[in-house]
C-alpha cells in the first residue's frame, strides 16, 4: 500500500517547513509516499521552499501551484492529483510524529472503507507563548480526544462524521473521488460535510487512534478564531434549511451550557444590535484572566464568545429561528 500526503498551505513557509521536515522523520519508507502541497496564491516565498526542498527530499515532493481559492478547493487538487491508494490529509501547522504515516496505513490494510482520524495535540512549549483563543482551541480538542479514553464516553466506539477534521485523517482515494471530494461552497466544516456523505454514500466507518499523533502549532488572530463560529452557525443553518439538522438540535446543546452563556445567546437572539459589546467585553475578559493566569475563567469566556457568536450566526442565517 502507497499513501499521498495532501496538506493545502497558504503563506505559511515556516510552519509547512516543520511539517516537511516531520515527513522524512517517518518510520513508514519513504518510496512508499508521495506529498503533494498545494501552494493556493501563496505570496510569502512558499513555491520558492518547495522547489528548493524538492531537490532533496527522500520522498517524492510535488508541488502545486492555485490562484488562492482556499482549503477545499486545494484539498479537492490533491485528491484530483493522487496517485496512491489513500490519502492522507494534513495541515501545515502539523508537526507528524514518526509513526503517524504507518499508523494511518496499517488501518486502511485492515479495512477499505475506514477513514482514520488521530489527534491534533498542543505543543507543551507553547503553553505560555499563545494566546488565550489558541489555548482555547487545544482544551477544546483534549476534551473531546479524552472521550475516547478508558472511561470516557466514547470509549471503544466507533467515531463519528463529526469527528473528522481534516487536518489529520485518511481515506482510501477511490471513496474521496467516488463523493467528489469537498463540497467548495463551504468555508468551515467543510471536513464534517464530507465525512456524512462518505459515510451515506459509500458506507465509511470512522475510527479514532491516539497513535497517529500530530503536534498542532495554530497560528490564529483572534478575528480569524472568531470568524469559526459565525462559519459553523452559518454552515448549520444551511443544514436545517437542508433537513439535515433540526433548530431543537441546536436548542438542546444551548441548554446544556452554564446560566450565563444561556442568557447570553438568548439576549444576542432577541436583541442583536448587542452582540458587538458582548464580544468586546468577553474578549477583554477572557485576555486580561489568561494574562493574569486564571486558566479556567479566561477559557470560560471564551466559550461562552464562542457560543453567543455561533447561536447569533445560526439565528443571522435562519430568522425563523429567533
Amino acid at each position: 500500500m502507497k499513501l499521498s500526503v495532501v496538506i493545502p498551505t497558504y503563506n505559511r513557509k515556516d510552519s509547512l517547513l516543520i511539517t516537511l521536515n516531520g515527513l522524512t522523520q517517518q518510520t513508514f519508507p519513504a518510496e512508499d509516499f508521495e506529498v503533494i502541497v498545494i501552494s493556493d496564491g501563496s505570496t510569502d516565498g512558499t513555491d520558492e521552499l518547495l522547489a528548493s526542498y524538492a531537490k532533496t527530499s527522500p520522498y517524492t515532493l510535488r508541488a502545486i501551484t492555485q490562484s488562492n481559492a482556499g482549503p477545499s478547493r486545494a484539498r479537492n487538487r490533491g485528491i484530483q492529483e493522487a496517485h496512491f491508494d489513500v490519502v492522507v490529509f494534513i495541515d501545515d501547522d502539523v508537526e507528524p510524529s514518526p509513526g503517524f504515516l504507518a499508523v494511518h496505513a496499517s488501518h486502511h490494510f485492515k479495512n477499505d472503507r475506514i477513514a482514520v482520524l488521530g489527534p491534533l495535540s498542543p505543543d507543551p512549549e507553547m503553553s505560555t507563548q499563545e494566546p488565550a483563543w489558541i489555548a482555547w482551541e487545544h482544551a477544546k480538542l483534549q476534551d473531546i480526544y479524552n472521550m475516547f479514553k478508558p472511561g470516557g464516553e466514547w470509549y471503544g466506539a466507533p467515531a463519528a462524521p463529526f469527528h473528522f477534521y481534516s487536518g489529520n485523517a485518511s481515506v482510501r482515494t477511490e471513496w474521496l473521488r467516488a463523493v467528489n471530494g469537498f463540497d467548495e461552497y463551504y468555508t468551515r466544516q467543510e471536513d464534517v460535510e464530507l465525512a456524512v456523505r462518505l459515510e451515506r454514500e459509500c458506507g465509511m466507518k470512522f475510527e479514532f487512534d491516539f497513535a497517529a499523533n500530530g503536534i498542532h502549532r495554530p497560528h490564529r488572530t483572534f478575528e480569524s478564531w472568531l470568524r469559526i463560529p459565525k462559519a459553523y452557525g452559518s454552515f448549520d443553518a444551511s443544514r436545517i434549511e437542508a433537513g439535515l439538522l433540526n433548530w431543537s438540535d441546536i436548542e438542546a446543546n444551548i441548554n446544556k451550557r452554564n446560566p450565563a452563556t444561556r442568557f447570553l445567546s438568548w439576549l444576542c437572539r432577541v436583541c442583536p444590535f448587542v452582540l458587538p459589546a458582548i464580544v468586546g467585553t468577553l474578549k477583554q475578559c477572557a485576555v486580561t484572566l489568561y494574562r493574569l493566569g486564571t486558566r479556567s475563567p479566561a477559557l470560560a469566556a471564551l466559550s461562552a464568545l464562542y457560543n453567543v457568536c455561533y447561536v447569533s450566526a445560526a439565528t443571522k442565517a435562519l430568522p425563523a429561528a429567533k
